[in-house]
């Protein structure tokens, strides 16, 4: 049932377009000559507080058929809550929605309840105006009396895609992701992320008037925001959309709305011309400011000079006047985000991890089978690959939470490996407040340094003593971060150290879920600047451009590495022979070229694994020679040290002094003899790498 303040809008009635910062939508103050559109929803002067909390503050939109609009503020801000006062989930303290006679919506949350229906049969028959035309056919169809009814009833049937519906519901569940044998699994045997999908699924099959998506891409891997991507651009709906995930937004959104201190600002195009806007408004807004403040202080100074003079009392009390009715010009606060410097690990050898042989099981399910490959320092790699592929068992065996069924994982010299997994917040102890969430990562860090810290990941003032167990899904998601960044050694979480260090090698699996759009672009800055080495998973293509520097592809068993970014990685792929055809949307490889495709990929596995064997001894060797020469590096420190100490030079301390010397001297022949080695190793990986 809709609230008070929602009404139903004649389909008659047309809508104009924004002019001079105002909606025209009713027949009576439309102006005249104005590009006219049909209305689908509009909201007018939407006023509502929780207490002392002001959530809208006369917010008003119009949304177009066909348009799609991203909505987008900080976390906290009230864009879910503006999607339930449109639907009359949410009553208003004032002002109106209007919807469009006759619309039909469809409305994605964060979260859903399990059930022991099957994930397909949820998809099919989860719409319950399909349901309800389906039931009613079914008692009528037997009835001649009603043979009108059941024809209207048939054309509804057929427009709502009856007789293909489980056909396209199969389309899209494998757009999203979803494997043959999940088509039947039951509701609450599904992770929150796959009953997402469950319900993403459900909705776009009944192709409502108006797609109302939050947070779409939040448990969705890059194959299928791609596929998501590609299937709303061609909707024919209108779509109202919350996202965080910024070439998202700039692929689809043709307007952007943006929720701020209660207010609701409108932006044509997409979120780069947004934040040129914004930004030449902001500039705009500072000179008003300034001009006006040179102005007020002008004044001031007049009042201030002639206040106690009687001829010129009028005039004073003109310009009091004058500057209590003054209204000021308010520049656009800096929207807050995480500023955090990563402290810098110590420098690890060469090779960081090897992953040796391995293979993993589940069950009958063969994901990895006699696999190797290594990771070297100062590698930025994000795992991409279809949803089942094996990059999330990939990035917990290289983490060490999980074992290979054989094989080994091998870290490399002083590398210490810290894991953060999608639910890290709900690992925390909740009984913990911030601040002392943050201590027990970092006991050797002082009060201050602490604060500090949890200051830059947006916890505040009296935030710090808040209870773990109050905070909110983001929150917790800062607050493991910040635990990780610091070094954390708490359970499962950090591996091969148990001090606060920082780790020479980090894994992140979905670190941006919870972050919002200048967080993810700031913690995007703070890896690049890292100086270790690190594997990721994340669906925020712009986010993982911002610092990787090699993507490795997951499939059937075996990776093959791409070189720069995953811009790069898509460019690359572009450019690669097309073995795959789309029908319907879903990618589909024929029989001649699935051939071709994996005997190519067995070939490229061969030779992978040929030349793994080449390198590592010679790569084994290297490490030991730059070991051997670091050694000698600080002796040769210690024996300047000693030669630069006048003592050494008195003659009693000539002995002293010659003994120094020939120490010197063996230890640089021995230094030449093994950088004559290290650059004879080096070219031959070099030359076999190349190979």
């Amino acid at each position: 049932m809709w609230s008070k303040n929602l009404f139903e809008l004649n389909s008659d009635i047309e809508f104009v377009l924004l002019v001079e910062g105002k909606d025209y939508c009713s027949k009576t103050d439309r102006p005249n000559g104005l590009w006219r559109h049909s209305c689908v929803i509009f909201v007018e002067k939407l006023n509502k507080q929780y207490g002392s909390k002001i959530i809208f503050r006369d917010v008003s939109f119009h949304l177009r058929p066909k348009e799609k609009v991203g909505l987008i503020g900080e976390n906290g801000t009230g864009k879910t809550t503006l999607f339930k006062v449109i639907i009359g989930r949410e009553p208003l303290d004032s002002g109106q929605v209007t919807l469009r006679k006759g619309l039909r919506y469809g409305l994605l949350e964060q979260d859903h309840k399990g059930g022991r229906e099957p994930a397909l049969e949820r998809v099919v028959l989860g719409d319950p105006h399909f349901m309800q035309v389906k039931t009613e056919m079914k008692k009528l169809e037997a009835d001649q009396k009603f043979q009108d009814r059941y024809g209207e009833l048939q054309h509804e049937f057929e427009r709502l895609g009856g007789y293909d519906r489980e056909a396209r519901a199969k389309i899209i569940m494998q757009g999203l992701g979803f494997k043959r044998e999940q088509w039947e699994k039951p509701l609450d045997q599904l992770s929150g992320g796959w009953r997402m999908r469950v319900e993403l699924s459900r909705i776009l099959l009944q192709r409502p008037d108006v797609l109302l998506l939050d947070e779409p891409s939040n448990h969705l891997d890059l194959q299928s925001v791609v596929w998501l991507e590609s299937f709303l651009k061609s909707y024919e709906g209108s779509v109202l959309l919350i996202s965080h995930d910024r070439k998202f937004l700039n692929t689809l959104t043709t307007r952007i709305f943006e929720l701020d201190r209660a207010t609701l600002t409108i932006y044509s195009g997409n979120y780069d011309d947004y934040e040129k806007s914004k930004e030449e408004k902001r500039a705009q807004l500072e000179s008003q400011a300034a001009n006006q403040g040179r102005r007020i202080a002008e004044v001031e100074r007049f009042i201030e000079r002639f206040r106690a003079k009687n001829t010129k009392a009028t005039q004073v009390q003109s310009r009091i006047k004058m500057l209590d009715k003054m209204e000021r010009v308010q520049t656009t606060d800096n929207t807050k985000a995480i500023h955090f410097r990563f402290p810098q690990p110590v420098r690890t050898g060469r090779n960081v991890l090897e992953v040796e042989n391995v293979t993993k099981n589940y069950g009958e399910l063969k994901v990895y089978e006699n696999f190797s490959v290594a990771l070297e320092r100062g590698w930025k790699v994000a795992l991409a690959g279809e949803n089942g592929a094996g990059k999330s068992t990939l990035l917990k065996m290289m983490a060490g939470v999980l074992e290979p069924d054989s094989g080994q994982v091998k870290q490399g010299t002083k590398v210490s490996r810290a894991y953060f997994a999608q639910h890290q917040g709900e690992t925390l102890n909740f009984k913990h407040t911030v601040l002392e969430s943050l201590q027990e990562s970092a006991p050797g860090l002082l009060r201050t340094q602490q604060r500090n810290i949890l200051g830059a990941f947006l916890f505040s003032g009296d935030d710090v003593e808040k209870k773990v167990s109050v905070l909110s899904g983001g929150e917790k998601s800062r607050l493991a971060l910040a635990r990780m960044l610091c070094g954390d050694a708490s359970g499962s979480t950090l591996t091969g150290t148990e001090t606060s260090n920082p780790p020479s090698f980090i894994l992140l699996d979905e670190p941006t879920n919870h972050l919002d759009i200048r967080s993810r672009e700031h913690l995007a800055a703070v890896l690049a600047d890292y100086e270790g080495s690190l594997v990721i998973i994340s669906h925020d293509r712009f986010f993982l451009d911002g610092f990787v520097n090699k993507v490795w592809e997951v499939a059937e068993g075996n990776v093959r590495e791409y070189d720069g970014n995953y811009s790069d990685y898509e460019q690359a792929k572009l450019r690669e022979e097309p073995t795959e055809k789309k029908v319907k949307g879903i990618e589909k490889v024929s029989p001649a070229n699935s051939s071709l495709d994996k005997d190519r990929k067995r070939k490229e596995a061969e030779d992978r694994n040929l030349r793994y064997k080449q390198l590592k001894p010679l790569e084994k060797r290297l490490m030991e020679v730059e070991s051997r020469l670091e050694v000698l590096m600080i002796d040769n420190e210690r024996l300047q040290s000693e030669l630069a100490d006048s003592s050494i030079y008195d003659a009693d301390q000539k002995d002293r002094l010659m003994k120094t010397m020939e120490q010197q001297r063996i230890l640089k022949e021995e230094e030449q003899v093994l950088m004559n080695e290290w650059d004879e190793l080096t070219l031959s990986i070099e030359q076999i790498e190349k190979n």
